[in-house]
């Protein structure tokens, strides 16, 4: 990582590293870069790393690169196409701030979310045995419909300290948006540039099981893009990343498991991804199986237990009437996000 810069550049106020990645964005990051210029924390460097675009986006950073505003350094990095993970490495190596977050190339920070997450590290700091901990907010998705601001994207509790280490085996409890202290990476390492995709979680099992946690702010500070051209659209090749990332945290911990991760763990690589048993699910009521779909949903609320809304889902389709209920309300869901076939997660 780039040398510190103690107290960023204006009084104490902490500097904070922005890291984005960028493939053929010309049409969105400068949205994203833009947001994260309109912060109101006044102490940020801005990172873009160029991963081999081959469209209009070297010239849209040229503009960003050229802006001399005191606290609101952008500075581009080019390399050849690598994937995110190696991309926001780069930038970790040159970085000086004390905290460290990042951004998708399509998403966007509504102004105040910087200053949130550091207020929240302030009272964290009062709090015994919280020093290794990551802070994020929540987020709206913006959808072909626009953005719906009753559902935003974590709706289920912030999972305990304690519970943590069970529970991100489950799903992704973390968010590449949070805060993240400069010593997570000191500590934990960076991407695996081999995980060309869920890159993140894979980052964050190696730290929960680090012995770092997360804690969530929920308030929305962050709009995410859900697309058909979003990664996360990208099912075939999402389910292959988990796959790799829960086989090498079985060999990197396996001294550290309990029987229950352990257990955990291996069913997990028999089954496969629980999400993906409940984005089943839905396609199954989009499509009037509603026997495929109650199975789909009673495999994701056995494996993902923590997740009440799954659960509640799965009960009421055992119920007379419950499994019709679900179809018309999952095509009542569809039409407020403009869902299509490409949307598919």
């Amino acid at each position: 990582m780039g040398k510190r810069t103690p107290a960023g550049t204006t009084g104490e106020q902490p500097l904070v590293s922005v890291v984005i990645a960028v493939y053929n964005g010309q049409d969105m990051v400068g949205q994203a870069i833009s947001s994260v210029l309109r912060q109101t924390h006044p102490s940020i460097e801005v990172f873009v790393v160029d991963d081999g675009s081959t469209d209009h986006t070297p010239e849209v950073l040229a503009g960003y690169e050229a802006l001399d505003r005191p606290g609101r350094a952008v500075r581009v990095l080019r390399q050849e196409n690598a994937g995110c993970g190696a991309a926001r490495n780069r930038a970790l190596e040159l970085i000086s701030g004390d905290y460290v977050t990042f951004l998708d190339a399509d998403d966007e920070l509504l102004p105040h979310h910087l200053e949130t997450m550091l207020e929240r590290y302030r009272q964290l700091q009062r709090e015994p045995g919280r020093e290794r901990t990551v802070v994020y907010t929540n987020a709206w998705q913006c959808t072909p419909s626009g953005i719906n601001a009753e559902r935003m994207v974590n709706r289920e509790a912030m999972p305990a300290p304690e519970d943590q280490r069970s529970v991100i085996l489950e799903y992704n409890i973390g968010h590449l948006f949070g805060l993240f202290p400069r010593a997570f990476f000191e500590e934990v390492g960076t991407f695996d540039p081999e995980q060309v995709f869920v890159e993140d979680w894979e980052l964050w099992l190696r730290a929960v099981y680090s012995g770092w946690r997360f804690d969530r702010v929920d308030e929305v500070t962050v709009i995410l893009s859900w697309s058909g051209s979003s990664m996360q659209s990208q099912r075939d090749r999402m389910a292959a990343g988990e796959e790799m990332a829960l086989r090498k945290t079985l060999v990197r911990f396996e001294q550290e498991l309990s029987p229950e991760e352990r257990d955990k763990l291996l069913t997990r690589l028999r089954n496969g991804s629980p999400l993906a048993a409940a984005s089943d699910a839905e396609q199954a009521m989009r499509e009037g199986r509603t026997r495929d779909a109650r199975e789909h949903l009673e495999t994701a609320a056995r494996m993902m237990p923590s997740q009440r809304r799954v659960a509640l889902k799965a009960r009421i389709a055992r119920v007379p009437g419950g499994m019709h209920w679900l179809v018309r309300r999952q095509r009542a869901v569809d039409r407020s996000v403009g869902y299509t076939d490409a949307m598919r997660r």
